[in-house]
C-alpha cells in the first residue's frame, strides 16, 4: 500500500509523463488520447488538494479536543480527591464515615461482579467551541 505522498506523487508524474511532447507522439500513435485523462487526473488532484487541509484541520482539532479533555478530567480528579482527603481529615482518618470516603477512589481501580466499576460517561459528541 502507497502512502499519502507516494499516491500523489504518481498521480502527478503520470500527469507529467502525459503533457510531454514525446510522450504524447508516443501514446498518439498508438491511438491513446492523453487531453481526457489529464483532465480527469488534474481534477482528482484538485479535489485531493482541497481536502487534504481540511483533514488536517480536521486532525489537530481531534487532537487540542483530546488534550482539552484528558486535561479537563486529571483536573476534575484532582479536585474531588483533595476534597475526599478534606473530608477525610475533618471526619478523622480512619473513622467509618471517612473509610466509605476511601472506598470512592478504591472502587474505582477495584471492581469485580460484588462491587461493579463507576459507570464511565460518555464522550462528548459537541465540538469544542472555536477560540
Amino acid at each position: 500500500m502507497n502512502t499519502f505522498t507516494e499516491k500523489i506523487g504518481i498521480v502527478t508524474q503520470t500527469i507529467s509523463y502525459m503533457q510531454d511532447p514525446d510522450n504524447q507522439a508516443a501514446l498518439k500513435g498508438k491511438s491513446f488520447d492523453v487531453a481526457p485523462h489529464i483532465t480527469r487526473l488534474q481534477g482528482e488532484l484538485g479535489t485531493v488538494n482541497t481536502l487534504a487541509p481540511v483533514q488536517k484541520k480536521a486532525e489537530v482539532a481531534h487532537i487540542n479536543a483530546t488534550s482539552s479533555l484528558q486535561n479537563a478530567s486529571y483536573s476534575a480528579y484532582n479536585d474531588a480527591s483533595g476534597v475526599i482527603d478534606a473530608m477525610i481529615g475533618l471526619l478523622g482518618k480512619g473513622t467509618p464515615a471517612a473509610k466509605k470516603l476511601q472506598n470512592i477512589r478504591s472502587k474505582v481501580r477495584k471492581h469485580n461482579a460484588a462491587n461493579p466499576p463507576t459507570p464511565t460517561p460518555p464522550a462528548p459528541t459537541a465540538p469544542e467551541p472555536s477560540k
